[in-house]
């Protein structure tokens, strides 16, 4: 007796052209959400660094209020009587170290280094902490913060320009020196996403922001990302074309470039976009 007959497909696999109809279809999936993810990734540090930026700006606004409403010096030498931050090993932090903005403003986030090394910062961090010499550890902790500080306009910069009798006699109050200065608190960056060179290579992460404008034109016109971070004063759009940025009155927000570029934003004095600081008449 003869059996049944057999199914034609029983059995069998895909052809050729199936499994190139199967791998095309893949390939387009692929192409239409790997931008998507990329983009979610980027949204995710973004939070992310966001979520560093509003710590760090509530700690700065403690220690105002723990200061007299005195905000955090940005880049200065500690005066004679003042007390020193000390490491890990309760060791002085010496100068320079000590007058970088993070172990300024470490004990008013429970020493927390964390919270300033967002994203992949966090991990270069680690690498410097866990290696023999306890002092590397101590002076990356002050150079490469996710966010740099607006030193020369808030809190005051004594490499570029010391906020003191002399200079704000010859420049006006340029500087701000207390929260209660600031004449637009929810415009004026404190804070924002840096960059700065490592080894040869750039990082994500630099202790100081330089404004766009000082007694002339410092930036770049255009932001290049092959750039050296100079070139935008270590600042870094790299979210979108934006930066996060901590303002004065607490709040954190995403800043394009074109605001970024603008010098109402860095100074207090500012009455334009390309201001520039000018001797007092």
């Amino acid at each position: 007796m003869s059996s049944a007959p057999r199914s034609r497909n029983a059995g069998a696999g895909f052809t050729l052209l199936e499994l190139l109809v199967v791998v095309g279809i893949i390939a387009i999936l692929a192409g239409l959400l790997l931008p998507a993810l990329g983009k979610a990734k980027s949204q995710a540090r973004k939070v992310n660094e966001m979520s560093s930026a509003r710590q760090l700006m509530l700690a700065w606004n403690v220690y105002a209020n723990d200061h007299g409403e005195r905000v955090l010096k940005g880049y200065r030498h500690f005066n004679a009587g003042e007390e020193l931050p000390v490491d890990s090993r309760g060791q002085p932090v010496p100068h320079p170290i000590n007058s970088r903005y993070p172990w300024r403003l470490a004990p008013w986030l429970g020493k927390s280094f964390g919270v300033m090394y967002a994203n992949e910062n966090r991990p270069l961090l680690e690498q410097f902490q866990r290696m023999e010499d306890p002092f590397i550890g101590t002076y990356a902790a002050s150079v490469f913060p996710s966010l740099g500080i607006n030193a020369t306009f808030i809190g005051g910069d004594d490499l570029e320009l010391p906020p003191e009798p002399r200079a704000i006699e010859r420049f006006g109050p340029f500087c701000v020196l207390k929260t209660t200065d600031a004449v637009r608190p929810s415009d004026l960056l404190v804070f924002a996403s840096a960059r700065g060179p490592f080894e040869g290579r750039v990082v994500n992460g630099f202790y100081l922001v330089k404004s766009p404008f000082f007694m002339a034109r410092r930036w770049s016109e255009q932001f290049n990302t092959g750039d050296g971070p100079e070139a935008w004063g270590h600042v870094h759009p790299r979210f979108s074309n934006r930066a996060v940025a901590g303002m004065v009155d607490g709040h954190v927000e995403a800043l394009d470039r074109r605001e970024l570029s603008d010098m109402r934003h860095w100074a207090n004095q500012a009455d334009r976009a390309d201001w520039t600081l000018q001797r007092v008449k």
